[in-house]
């Protein structure tokens, strides 16, 4: 699966990382943010906007998504 790390990477430089990975990734793919609710934030709007679905990783790690498809 592929997987985008936005560890060590500034949160103003987030939003373009995370749209330069799902403009070319295979999904469902994984986006790794961390403990930042700030960075979980800016992944998921993004996610949200191009209309994909995501899902943590487990119940344990909040840290991660998976990125899939919409059902819709």
């Amino acid at each position: 699966m592929q997987t985008l790390d936005l560890h060590m990477t500034r949160h103003a430089r987030a939003d373009d990382r995370v749209r330069e990975f799902l403009n070319f990734a295979e999904l469902p793919a994984r986006i790794v943010t961390g403990k930042s609710k700030q960075m979980r934030e800016i992944a998921t709007n993004v996610i949200k906007e191009y209309e994909y679905e995501f899902h943590f990783e487990s119940a344990y790690n909040f840290g991660a998504l998976i990125v899939c498809e919409s059902k819709h």
